[in-house]
């Protein structure tokens, strides 16, 4: 009677090999022990338990996600009334990850675009590879050598600040002054190791920015973002360095700056380009349920290079969750940008102030909805502001 009940409780275990077997088999090991069950029978019946079959070689250390922004807005753009009233899918990525060896990983992103013809088509976001390298001297942790069409220092690292990014482009990129990813080569990692997952939980995300001292990204790239050809043989140096001054009191407070040193995308200046040159604070802080963060810029050109103007702009970004109920947010920006471009009317430039706000809904995990507000004052004569009315779901997985 003993036999038969050790060989059916024996069926729930799962298979095992060696002189001991595994924790998911404790019941065959409490049998052997009291010797209700021989070491040989409990192995015959592990033997005989089926085989989580191994995956394909191709697909171990495979991942395949997506995110999508799926938009409908309202208004008035252009500067001069023209109403605007549209469904749009403004992002739609298809993200695959590989890790082939436990020091080299790849990852491929096409994103869609919409043709002048309304077609839509695939373009390349992301196609790189990651090489991680050694600790150096326990400062520079984490570290990462990445080659291909890869994310520039900045807008990414800004963006798991201000997450709402299926709202519009981040301040940089909004006006012109440098892209979210290039074609090159960059060095990342972290100082001094990463934050602890308490330390994490208090700031509110895990990201992989989440350097105990701080981050950075130092790079050299084409120059000319991954959605325009490079215009020029010139070459971009493009840098962000973070630090968190006070881990263990404050996690959330972090001190960034951001450069760029290159030559516009453009064959201006017999074909050298013109001055691109970038300069960027930023001074954020991030709790479980709130973000503030404020950045002042200044520029010599832009990533297009169709001038080498001075600008200088400022841009504040604050987010609120509900303590009692944190699916539910409200969000707010101002963006203050003067191109340094005179304008048609004398004494004016085209200064431009940017208001946004709105309400967030946390679905499930990074899926939610927003609904908000912008309106784009331009400071000239003869140009109206824009006005747009906006709600945006984003699907992530």
């Amino acid at each position: 009677m003993k036999r038969k009940l050790a060989m059916m409780l024996s069926l729930v275990g799962l298979a095992a090999s060696g002189t001991a077997f595994a924790a998911d088999d404790a019941l065959l090991n409490k049998l052997v022990e009291k010797g209700t069950l021989s070491r040989e029978d409990a192995q015959s019946i592990q033997a005989a338990q089926p085989q989580t079959p191994e995956p394909p070689a191709g697909l171990k250390g495979l991942s395949i996600g997506a995110l999508a922004y799926i938009d409908y807005s309202f208004g008035e753009k252009n500067g001069n009334g023209t109403h605007s009233n549209q469904f749009a899918l403004t992002r739609g990525y298809i993200n695959i990850k590989k890790e082939i060896t436990p020091w080299l990983r790849a990852r491929i992103t096409p994103d869609i675009t919409q043709t002048s013809t309304g077609d839509w088509e695939l373009r390349m976001k992301y196609l790189y590879a990651d090489f991680l390298t050694p600790d150096l001297g326990g400062v520079l942790t984490d570290n990462d050598a990445r080659v291909g069409l890869g994310h520039t220092p900045w807008i990414d690292f800004e963006e798991t600040i201000n997450v709402y990014r299926m709202q519009g482009t981040m301040f940089q990129e909004r006006n012109g002054i440098q892209s979210s990813a290039d074609i090159g080569a960059g060095f990342l990692g972290n100082f001094g190791g990463t934050l602890t997952k308490d330390q994490q939980a208090e700031v509110g995300y895990s990201t992989p920015y989440n350097g105990r001292y701080g981050t950075y990204h130092i790079g050299v790239y084409n120059g000319g973002g991954y959605h325009a050809a490079e215009a020029n043989q010139n070459k971009s140096v493009e840098a962000r360095i973070s630090i968190r001054p006070l881990p263990d009191f404050a996690p959330g407070l972090q001190v960034s700056y951001n450069g760029i040193w290159g030559k516009g995308n453009s064959t201006a200046n017999n074909g050298q380009g013109n001055n691109w040159i970038t300069n960027a604070g930023m001074l954020s802080y991030q709790m479980k349920y709130l973000v503030l963060a404020g950045q002042y810029v200044t520029s010599i050109g832009e990533q297009s290079g169709k001038d080498q103007n001075s600008g200088k702009g400022y841009s504040f970004f604050g987010d609120l969750r509900l303590p009692f109920y944190d699916k539910v947010s409200a969000f707010a920006r101002y963006d203050h940008w003067n191109p340094g471009t005179q304008s048609a009317s004398p004494g004016t430039q085209l200064k431009q102030n940017t208001v946004i706000g709105g309400l967030g809904y946390r679905i499930y995990g990074n899926n939610m909805i927003i609904a908000d507000y912008e309106r784009v004052h331009y400071d000239v004569a003869g140009k109206s502001d824009d006005k747009k009315g906006q709600v945006v779901l984003q699907v992530s997985f």
